[in-house]
């Protein structure tokens, strides 16, 4: 199966070579020329992807960032074009911030290879929106983040490199320098931020035209708990004096702000009014707060969902603002060939048909319906009434292995179950349009649960539910994304 792969990241990586020789650049588009919503979050793994669209894109909003790392040793293919065609899915706009890995207690400094590297690899991948934004990698100002040393100069000619190999590749792609840390002070293992700025610019005075965007970190300092309000260059308004220093160097070309770390660890409402009335600049294209999950981690402090994955006080403001509805300009790539996926049913993959036999003895007797979720055949009861889906499994001992429960609604909409009466736990599979949009595992009953019944709902519009045995979905390694389809006989 990897020589597969490979083959297939091969033939793929020689085409997007092929279009970017025979196609002519163009001007980067600019991401502000269309509706927006530039609320994101910063996420550590794609696999946080569903918990990153419920909050991005709630209160009215669609089309949200997110901020993700990448790095030089987690190139896997298939793990990286399922990202990319979950963005698509759940509507949500990459910010890839390249990443090498690390070593001794630093992340090594990136070359010049690991940037051909990276561009090769992220060519072939199924973009979701037109414009592909490009973090060059994070914080050069410090030590830690660049081998242990610190080297405006060579941070310079990465970011030139990385703009020649991007873009030669794909017009489309839209470069966007490191985010600084600007409350680092100059010594051994650091670098002031505007200093780091002026000695790119003395070693390299392009180095800022061949950039699309500026990447920003405005954190409430000191003690990442200041007022949103505090205007030093320390708090959540920093890049005003990034931006004022840069024209002084001769810099003058305004570059859209992407803040793409920003977090609180104070007591106060920090998100609302920082939302609301600092980050107002109409060349702010998104704001990523960092993390939505640290888990129990040195990031914890940071995260916008408790170590169980509850929504925090900051995650809680953040989801209540109202929202635009972005509208960027769509990738004309999908996905890539349906050789590269498993486990959903494709044009020659559908769910088997009973033969002539089957077909007479079906119409005696007839076989409860089935469901297939990817290759996963379930027998379902159908619950299409008010009735019917009111009582549920409530009172039920038990349910066989391999069946379920199917709840059909009329229309999609927001639903809620309650586990009342129930005497087992139960694993949601929630589903619109015949895809898996979302999955709640180990659904306790009220035994588990000092007597009172759980509520569970789904964060998106749904026709279908099926309830299954607690471990069901992964034992069959069901996952979001899968095709699920009713054979009724």
């Amino acid at each position: 199966m990897r020589r597969i792969q490979s083959v297939l990241v091969f033939l793929l990586l020689f085409g997007s070579l092929s279009f970017a020789i025979t196609n002519p650049a163009r001007a980067v588009t600019d991401p502000l020329s269309v509706p927006n919503n530039r609320i994101g979050v910063h996420i550590l793994e794609p696999s946080e992807l569903n918990e990153a669209a419920r909050l991005i894109n709630s209160s009215g909003g669609d089309w949200g960032y997110v901020t993700i790392p990448i790095r030089i040793d987690d190139r896997d293919p298939i793990k990286w074009s399922t990202f990319f065609t979950d963005c698509s899915r759940l509507h949500i706009i990459p910010l890839i911030r390249l990443a090498t890995y690390v070593n001794s207690d630093n992340w090594v400094a990136p070359t010049a290879l690991d940037v051909v590297d990276f561009a090769n690899f992220l060519s072939v991948m199924p973009w979701p929106t037109k414009q592909r934004y490009i973090i060059v990698f994070n914080e050069p100002n410090h030590s830690k983040e660049w081998g242990g040393y610190i080297s405006p100069e060579e941070y310079s000619q990465i970011l030139v490199t990385a703009k020649n190999e991007f873009t030669a590749r794909s017009s489309d792609y839209f470069i966007i320098s490191a985010g600084l840390d600007m409350s680092a002070p100059t010594n051994h293992t650091s670098l002031d931020a505007l200093a780091f700025y002026r000695r790119m610019t003395i070693n390299l005075p392009g180095w800022y035209n061949t950039i699309d965007g500026l990447a920003v970190h405005a954190y409430p300092n000191p003690g990442f708990s200041s007022s949103p309000f505090a205007i030093s260059r320390f708090g959540i308004s920093s890049y005003t004096h990034e931006i004022t220093y840069l024209r002084r160097l001769g810099l003058i070309n305004p570059k859209p702000i992407f803040i793409t770390e920003t977090g609180y660890l104070g007591q106060n409402n920090f998100f609302t009014p920082a939302l609301t009335q600092v980050w107002t600049e109409k060349y702010i294209v998104a704001i990523t707060p960092f993390v939505l999950f640290a888990g129990t981690g040195e990031f914890s402090g940071f995260s916008l969902l408790t170590p169980d994955r509850h929504p925090s006080g900051n995650y809680r403001e953040i989801y209540s603002l109202p929202k635009t509805a972005g509208s960027p300009l769509l990738s004309s790539i999908s996905s890539l060939p349906p050789a590269t996926f498993s486990a959903s049913f494709g044009p020659e993959q559908s769910p088997p048909k009973p033969n002539f036999l089957q077909r007479i003895r079906n119409i005696f007797f007839p076989p409860p319906p089935k469901l297939y979720i990817g290759q996963t055949e379930i027998s379902v009861e159908i619950a299409d009434s008010d009735q019917s889906r009111s009582q549920g499994l409530s009172g039920r001992k038990s349910l066989p292995e391999s069946s379920g429960m199917l709840f059909d609604f009329p229309k999609p909409d927001i639903y809620q179950f309650w586990m009342n009466d129930m005497n087992f736990p139960l694993d949601f599979i929630w589903i619109n349009g015949g895809k898996v949009v979302e999955i709640t595992e180990n659904v306790q009953p009220p035994s588990q649960t000092q007597g009172q019944p759980v509520v569970v709902k789904s964060y998106f519009s749904v026709d279908k539910v099926l309830e299954v045995n607690a471990g069901f979905v992964t034992r069959n390694n069901l996952k979001v994304g899968d095709t699920a389809v009713l054979n009724s006989f």
